[in-house]
């Protein structure tokens, strides 16, 4: 749920900035390295900011837990970048490696290091440390969605392939419309919409511990 979730969570908010002359506070032109630049903190150019959480476009993020207000806009590409760069080493080894030592093992591991993950995203502020978390992330996802969705295909009868995969895709889009729901019309707040990712993920390990390892790569390994 945190990967449908992932756009929302490095989502700048709307800014308000304190007019010099009416003492309004307005939100127009009130960015950071742009128009009322409130990060150039000097003693010719103080703009007096704030983050205007009474607009629906304003998220609790991982933005406000970092303090990434005036950070860079390449410093919060690295959020995305760290994500990526974990799919792509986990692509060459933890997908590598389910064809070797099973799926089951690996599809394990992926729940164990995106539970590792939670624990740590939801208290982490300072950014280098959120960098890793991410890059952890990322590779977790090649063993849950990759090596893991190889795993529930293979332990269908031939029969219901299709019907599986269509089932876990749908399910899939229905996470995305239930996240814009909760940001829309729960709350703003992302930490509270991680308690069905914990249930689900903890209910999955419990599952997942007492299935046996794919027939058919047993039958393909000879070890069956």
């Amino acid at each position: 749920m945190f990967l449908q979730a992932f756009v929302f969570l490095e989502k700048a908010p709307v800014y308000e900035c304190e007019d010099p002359i009416t003492k309004e506070w307005v939100t127009e032109d009130c960015e950071p390295h742009k128009g009322l630049n409130f990060c150039e903190d000097t003693p010719d150019h103080k703009v007096t900011w704030r983050v205007d959480w009474d607009s629906p476009f304003s998220l609790h993020n991982m933005i406000e837990q970092i303090n990434y207000y005036c950070a860079d806009d390449i410093m919060i590409g690295l959020l995305g970048a760290s994500f990526l760069m974990g799919i792509v080493i986990g692509c060459s080894t933890l997908t590598r490696l389910g064809d070797v030592h099973g799926r089951r093992p690996i599809y394990m591991l992926g729940i164990v290091m995106h539970l590792f993950f939670m624990c740590g995203i939801l208290i982490v502020t300072i950014d280098w440390i959120c960098f890793i978390l991410v890059f952890i992330f990322g590779m977790s996802v090649t063993a849950r969605y990759y090596v893991g969705y190889t795993f529930n295909i293979e332990m269908q009868p031939k029969s219901h392939y299709v019907l599986v995969s269509t089932t876990q895709f749908v399910f899939e889009s229905l996470t995305y419309l239930f996240i814009c729901n909760y940001f829309w019309l729960v709350s703003d707040n992302w930490k509270l919409l991680q308690i069905p990712n914990f249930f689900f993920m903890i209910t999955g390990l419990i599952f997942l511990s007492q299935m046996p390892e794919s027939p058919r790569f047993l039958i393909s390994t000879r070890k069956f």
